[in-house]
């Protein structure tokens, strides 16, 4: 593996002096254009380099040697060329006004504009203001793939995703997958309010730390997710996870079942496919498929807010409820035949999983319809077919009538803002007990299931887009709408549910694959399970060791080469207790700004100290709470190996 890193390191390294040398050549020639092309390749290869891990150890065996002094003999040439990009971008070149005149200054803005270091693909460019769309034209011919643009004029260009406030273009950024970038640029229009600028960049990168952590998220909910995940270990180590499906559903049907309104046009018609197709349903949709007369093989959910409510009066005799490991613990005692679990909430849920040795985590773009796609993708089930996905409120229903919050209605006001009233006593009961509130959202349009447009939200239509994007990428698999309303998703085949329906004409056996599925919980299993735990808790006890020996240093002045020895200790303990870096995040992003910043010494230590004081802080929270969880899982663990 070493070896092979070194590789890649001499292959990008010798590209970038060959790239650099190239821009070299092209600024002395004064031939823009030339350069131009060679920055965008160099970026490309700078952030290519960027993404090469350094290999853990070397063996030191005659080919590592060869290909280090490779690589040293390749870093000259590669720094030659960072300085003449370097260079490049501080060039003095004329106002915006002047470059925005012709094709040419138009390519030169889009190329200032961005960093040395910058992915075409991952990282996202937000342009605010009009007149810039030909920059953004320009931007995506250079196979930039993550376009905002905020208040904008005309149409616009390409995958863009316009915006009306900073707001919006949060909510955008916040929403890229697969995978958050890394870096945003922006761009403003000439005569752009400077300050409100400035506060859109700022609130970017809040969005890109959180991104990275769902650091968001865990603010509203740290505590919760702490209680849950842990109280939950027990039914995570009784009852298998997606991982013990393994294959059994490849080429079997799924129908995934939302809540949207149309869904009272065709739920009846899952009736005829019990037995010969998965019949999935969510938390808030189980309702009305069990008024239908339909039961549910699964039922998923991932929310961690108290959704008990969804519950009430259903019968779960005959279904499988899939539980993401941070969900309200009550959902585990709830009477249903069996039980599947997975993560499904990035950080927040795999900190559950890791170690464990099974890949139980679906990749979700933020709503349970999405979660819920990523698992018939990760099964190989054949075809998938959506019903109720409206992503829409017609009329302004906001779910089926017969939900548990049928009676919500979409509201819009004279600005075009949307608000939802007419929610049920549950939902009012489980906002009361924390979480985010219910969002205001722009009205806007999307396309509809059978032409024309449809009234949608900024939401929803981020939802459509997230759809539309993992479906490009999806090769061999058909994926039906048969939602028969709502909005047309591009890359889905839009048909009646009767016309799809005829097509099933092979048993599926569920509930049987479901139990050979839950042979895989052994004793093995829960071992591994109370090991992984067993290992956390030392790695937590450990952080805490060093974070309260640096805390000291720093108050007693001592702070030197043994208080930068202490934090590369702490870094390394802290490396695979991801959830306890996620709660203490924001400490984390500000020491390492102020760490780059040259002659902040002081800073650095402040903001040290109270990073250390905030893991001490989290540590506190998270010891008792696992040591709790794994005295539960001790007494089982020892009637397996008794066994």
């Amino acid at each position: 593996m070493s070896l092979e890193v070194l590789e890649s390191w001499r292959t990008l390294l010798a590209d970038l002096g060959a790239l650099g040398g190239s821009l070299c050549r092209s600024i002395e020639d004064r031939d823009v254009l030339g350069a131009l092309a060679a920055m965008a390749q160099l970026r490309r290869t700078r952030a290519a380099l960027a993404r090469v891990e350094a290999p853990a150890r070397l063996r030191g065996d005659r080919e590592e040697i060869e290909a280090m002094a490779a690589v040293s003999s390749l870093t000259v040439d590669a720094r030659i060329a960072e300085a003449a990009m370097q260079q490049w971008i501080e060039r003095p070149v004329p106002g915006d006004e002047r470059l925005l005149a012709s094709p040419l200054g138009v390519a030169v803005l889009a190329d200032v504009m961005l960093p040395v270091v910058w992915d075409f693909v991952a990282d996202a460019v937000v342009l605010v203001g009009p007149g810039l769309e030909p920059v953004a034209e320009v931007l995506g011919a250079l196979g930039q793939r993550r376009i905002v643009i905020l208040d904008g004029a005309g149409p616009v260009p390409g995958d863009a995703v316009a915006v009306i406030s900073a707001d919006e273009a949060a909510i955008a950024v916040r929403m890229m997958v697969p995978g958050p970038p890394l870096r945003v640029a922006v761009r403003a229009a000439l005569g752009a309010d400077r300050a409100a600028v400035q506060a859109l960049v700022d609130q970017l990168r809040g969005v890109i730390g959180d991104l990275r952590v769902h650091r968001n998220t865990v603010r509203a909910f740290s505590r919760t997710w702490l209680e849950q995940g842990a109280a939950n270990l027990p039914a995570v180590a009784r009852w298998p996870s997606i991982a013990a499906i393994g294959d059994r559903f490849a080429g079997a049907p799924m129908v995934i079942v939302a809540p949207g309104p149309s869904l009272a046009r065709n739920v009846d018609q899952l009736r005829g496919l019990q037995g010969r197709a998965i019949i999935t349903a969510f938390s808030h949709s189980l309702k009305p498929v069990l008024a239908a007369g339909v039961v549910p093989d699964l039922v998923i959910t991932v929310d961690p807010q108290d959704v008990r409510y969804h519950f009430a009066g259903c019968d779960l005799s005959r279904s499988c409820l899939i539980n993401a490991a941070t969900v309200h613990p009550t959902l585990f005692e709830l009477p249903a035949q069996r039980f599947l679990t997975l993560s499904a909430n990035s950080a927040i849920d795999d900190w559950i999983f890791d170690g464990v040795g099974e890949d139980a985590v679906v990749p979700g773009g933020g709503s349970v319809a999405t979660s819920a796609f990523s698992l018939a993708l990760k099964w190989g089930c054949d075809p998938i077919v959506f019903v109720g996905l409206d992503l829409s409120f017609s009329g302004g229903a906001y779910y089926v009538a017969t939900s548990s919050d049928g009676e919500a209605r979409a509201e819009v006001d004279e600005r075009g803002v949307m608000h939802v009233e007419g929610w049920s006593a549950g939902f009012r009961a489980m906002k009361a007990a924390g979480g985010p509130a219910a969002a205001r959202e722009r009205a806007i349009e999307l396309p509809g299931w059978a032409g024309g447009s449809v009234p949608s939200s900024f939401m929803f239509s981020m939802f459509h887009r997230w759809f539309v994007e993992q479906l490009r990428a999806v090769s061999g698999v058909t994926v039906f709408n048969c939602t028969e309303g709502g909005a047309f998703i591009e890359g889905m085949d839009h048909r009646p549910l009767a016309e799809v329906v005829a097509r099933f004409d092979r048993e599926v056996d569920v509930a049987g694959e479901l139990d050979v599925a839950a042979m895989t919980v052994d004793a093995a299993r829960v071992t591994r399970i109370v090991d992984h735990m067993t290992g956390f808790l030392r790695g937590l006890r450990r952080s805490r060791r060093y974070a309260t020996v640096a805390r000291k240093l720093i108050r007693r002045g001592e702070a030197g080469r043994r208080l930068a020895g202490i934090e590369r200790g702490l870094a390394a303990a802290l490396q695979p207790l991801t959830f306890a870096s996620l709660l203490a995040q924001r400490e984390l992003d500000r020491a390492h700004e102020v760490a780059r910043r040259p002659g902040a010494e002081a800073d650095y230590l402040e903001a040290s100290a109270a990073l250390f004081d905030t893991l001490i802080e989290v540590i506190d929270q998270l010891e008792p709470l696992l040591h709790q969880a794994l005295g539960q899982l001790g007494p089982r663990r020892t009637r397996g190996r008794a066994a």
